[in-house]
């Protein structure tokens, strides 16, 4: 099967390139720098140069395609300018959703994120209950406007599929969002941790959910994906313990405290061009503490979670055979 993946690599879309090839499907990955991409695929992907934000490139990439794994978008992470978010987000998946039902692609699987559902502080996230408000951050703002983008496209005929993962972890070419806790903890660049509590899925649990969604998800329904929900100082205990540092995580600093951090820094940031160690919208999501129910995704795509600590385990493993953190 001619498969399409976008976010080849970055950290959901290349273990979905990884596992298609793997498995024997015909694989082209849009991107944006085909030696760069390369050395992160394997040699049996079709690169095709192309970008998410420039419509022109995406036709001939979708040529005979008939699904498409859309994983490209810009990450929760800090930005100097936050309109990137919907630059990349709503107005790249778009322009790819389009492409698509021009081009006859019989299912896009749409890599979501579970920032886009309602829930109290420290409540549970379900499927039902969509976040109709405006999200507190930009990111979370740019991913509720590309699900109604997606829907108003799906309605004239395109088959989409919505996966919605917590944090995503693992083994990747890229370390953003939860990946970099790893590298902070592991390099000592951590001093202290922010409070609240997020839920985590590993990559190989989420690939299987996108490989599951594309053969037998239902057109239009989303399925949550969460392996458990840590807090950032239980996460950081856990990637000490499998690194067997024998250390302690760095102390947790009071919520007012960070709130005050990331006030003060942000708009400083934004001017002097640094990275601020929190930013608002990064505290504003751990505080939200919401626990990710992903029973719908056990019960009818077959996903399996994946034990904290194996799955830290291998993320460590990882880093440690790339060099980015010490062997001991």
């Amino acid at each position: 099967m001619d498969v399409l993946v976008t976010g080849a690599t970055g950290l959901i879309g290349n273990a979905i390139a990884h596992r298609l090839a793997a498995r024997g499907d015909r694989v082209r990955a849009l991107v944006r720098d085909p030696v760069k991409a390369a050395r992160l695929l394997p040699g049996n992907v079709e690169l095709v140069r192309g970008d998410i934000t420039e419509p022109a490139s995406l036709p001939s990439a979708l040529r005979g395609v008939e699904r498409v794994f859309h994983a490209a978008g810009m990450p929760e992470q800090w930005l100097r300018d936050e309109r990137l978010f919907d630059q990349v987000n709503r107005q790249g998946t778009v322009h790819v959703l389009q492409a698509a039902l021009d081009a006859g692609v019989r299912r896009v699987v749409y890599t979501s994120t579970m920032d886009v559902f309602a829930a109290p502080r420290g409540g549970v996230v379900v499927e039902t209950n969509l976040d109709t408000a405006p999200k507190p951050t930009a990111y979370e703002r740019s991913k509720q406007a590309a699900e109604r983008e997606a829907e108003v496209i799906r309605q004239r005929g395109l088959d989409v599929v919505y996966v919605n993962p917590a944090a995503v972890y693992g083994p990747s070419p890229v370390h953003v969002a939860i990946n970099s806790l790893f590298l902070q903890v592991l390099n000592r660049q951590a001093p202290v941790l922010p409070p609240g509590g997020v839920s985590v899925a590993y990559v190989d649990g989420v690939t299987d959910v996108h490989l599951a969604a594309a053969e037998r998800g239902v057109n239009g329904e989303r399925y949550l994906v969460a392996d458990t929900h840590v807090s950032p100082a239980a996460f950081a205990e856990a990637i000490l313990q499998a690194a067997g540092t024998g250390r302690r995580p760095p102390p947790t600093a009071p919520a007012f405290l960070l709130h005050a951090l990331a006030g003060i820094s942000a708009p400083l940031a934004r001017g002097i061009g640094f990275t601020p160690l929190i930013a608002p919208g990064q505290l504003s999501f751990l505080l939200w503490d919401a626990h990710v129910d992903a029973s719908k995704a056990r019960r009818e795509l077959g996903f399996q979670p994946t034990p904290l600590i194996e799955g830290v385990a291998r993320t460590v493993a990882f880093l440690r055979q790339e060099g980015l953190v010490p062997a001991r």
